[in-house]
């Protein structure tokens, strides 16, 4: 019984090997028999493996068979023998999305789907981009979305950003990390936007009263978590008016940024730019 196997610390490893050895035919009757226990097996710490080999290995043979062949269409068939797994997904999006194990099928499903399962997927996701955010898993899930979604996922996501304040969100653990990852997958007009809500001044009748008067930057700098934010933005904004900008705030202020322990590295980085 290849459900009870999958759920078991050793067994779901022989599962997985199966599923990478065996041909597709024999595969095909393999994943029958985890219809209707898909989610039974994403909540298990060991059943959740397979779904993620099942996704992948499936994914692969499809888009494989289909460039080899070159016979358009045959992907999309052949990917309809992991649709039930997809669909079960989809239909638990935000909670999987919030799960230690659920996160990891979504990510696979981000790296490997055919398109139009794919698109189906960041569909569903960008429905919860804001929950996910700065979720302790959901986070990881957002940071997949940005390096294999589309622009429309990334534009959703810098919104978000903008609205709900950069300076909170780059000093949280989780939000932190996908402020980053817009930095690097984004294009150029996504980068310079962050850049421009980095170096606007905070004033009075913010949220927060801290900082009045200074720009963002420099209190993101003396953070733990949005230092990193500015590390990536210095390595990665193209060059034009935002990133100087950038850099001469950061240079006018370089004294001062000696003073914090989390800014060494900025200052570090602005002795080689």
């Amino acid at each position: 019984n290849m459900l009870l196997l999958s759920l078991q610390m050793y067994g779901c490893r022989v599962v997985q090997k199966a599923l990478e050895s065996l041909d597709y035919d024999d595969l095909c009757e393999l994943l029958q028999e985890f219809d209707s226990y898909v989610l039974t097996c994403i909540q298990d710490q060991n059943g959740n493996h397979v779904m993620q080999k099942c996704i992948e290995v499936m994914s692969v043979k499809a888009k494989d068979a289909e460039a080899r062949s070159g016979e358009v269409g045959l992907s999309i068939s052949m990917a309809q023998r992991i649709q039930f797994i997809v669909d079960d997904v989809l239909a638990n999006v935000k909670t999987l999305c919030c799960h230690p194990y659920g996160c990891r099928v979504l990510q696979r499903m981000l790296e490997h789907c055919v398109d139009y399962q794919k698109t189906a997927t960041l569909d569903k996701i960008q429905l919860c981009h804001k929950a996910l955010l700065d979720d302790q898993y959901g986070n990881y899930v957002i940071q997949h979305v940005l390096q294999y979604g589309r622009e429309s996922d990334r534009d959703s996501l810098l919104k978000i950003i903008v609205e709900n304040d950069l300076l909170k969100l780059s000093r949280q653990k989780f939000a932190s990390n996908v402020v980053e990852k817009l930095l690097k997958y984004g294009n150029s007009y996504q980068r310079n936007t962050i850049v421009r809500q980095m170096l606007r001044v905070v004033t009075e009748g913010e949220t927060s009263q801290e900082g009045v008067g200074s720009s963002v930057l420099l209190l993101m700098v003396r953070d733990a978590y949005a230092n990193y934010v500015v590390q990536t933005a210095i390595d990665v904004v193209p060059e034009g008016n935002e990133k100087r900008m950038l850099l001469e705030e950061l240079k006018a202020n370089e004294v001062q940024l000696r003073n914090y322990t989390f800014a060494k590295h900025i200052v570090a980085k602005l002795g080689v730019k």
